[in-house]
């Protein structure tokens, strides 16, 4: 079974240049430094789960979706049953550094790539290795959603509920990025395949970069306070929207962002 939303790729040009943009956001960003390793990574880590940026790749962006499965054998077994190509388990330590954290994973690559990873680590080992656990300064306290473009949601609905094994929710208006948009969850954390309904985020991220991956929802604790941070640190003002439901949202742009929409949702 597939339990959690375990961590998401996002791929930089410059590893030094987006810590210092995700701080400038208000995050609170971990450097691990790995023994006899270059340093690929940093991190921005919630209880049970971390938004992973990494050095290289051939655009800047959101990658990869990892969720974390209780049999692995079992789920890639399902997924291929299925007819998807779906790479070998191997072994795949954290970071790089054998020894210290290790997992195993599979990847299923799509238009946004899913990985699926079983752990050999309880999560206190993986919180102590990323840096504990640390305030974010801009009052995020876990991530809600992540986001994906697909053209049809209709036809694309079909490949989700066939990757995750669960059937798609009733779709819903998403307000701030203009879409309609089915929500599977993993846990607390929800994955979001949304076709644009109108100008908007969505319909933009769809033509600059086809479908994928394209926001990352975090929630947030003092929505004011933390546009005041991105200001005061230079950043530009993120923008202000309302979803369906009355709450209030920021939402910074992928040009100040590492080419990621950041969001947060919660009280003025």
């Amino acid at each position: 079974m597939l339990t959690a939303v375990d961590h998401i790729l996002l791929q930089v040009s410059d590893l030094t240049s987006a810590a210092a943009t995700y701080e400038r956001l208000g995050f609170h960003v971990s450097l691990v430094e790995p023994s006899g390793s270059v340093v690929e990574s940093a991190y921005i880590v919630f209880d049970d789960f971390y938004l992973q940026l990494r050095e290289g790749g051939p655009f800047e962006g959101l990658s990869e979706v990892a969720l974390r499965s209780d049999d692995l054998e079992a789920e890639v077994a399902r997924v291929k049953s299925a007819g998807f190509e779906v790479t070998d388990i191997a072994d795949d330590p954290v970071d790089g550094d054998v020894g210290t954290l290790s997992r195993r994973r599979a990847t299923i690559d799509l238009a946004t790539r899913v990985g699926l990873v079983q752990h050999d680590h309880d999560s206190g080992a993986r919180l102590a290795y990323l840096g504990g656990r640390h305030a974010h300064p801009n009052t995020a306290t876990a991530l809600e959603r992540t986001y994906v473009a697909v053209e049809d949601i209709e036809r694309d609905l079909r490949v989700f509920e066939s990757v995750f094994g669960k059937p798609a929710p009733e779709p819903e208006i998403g307000t701030v990025i203009m879409s309609l948009m089915s929500v599977f969850y993993f846990g607390d954390i929800g994955i979001a395949v949304a076709e644009p309904r109108g100008p908007g985020p969505t319909a933009d991220a769809l033509e600059a970069n086809g479908p994928g991956l394209f926001q990352v929802l975090f929630r947030g604790q003092h929505l004011d306070e933390a546009a005041g941070i991105i200001t005061a640190n230079g950043g530009p003002a993120p923008q202000r929207g309302t979803r369906l439901s009355g709450e209030s949202a920021l939402l910074n742009l992928p040009e100040s962002a590492c080419g990621a929409y950041v969001a947060l949702a919660g009280p003025a």
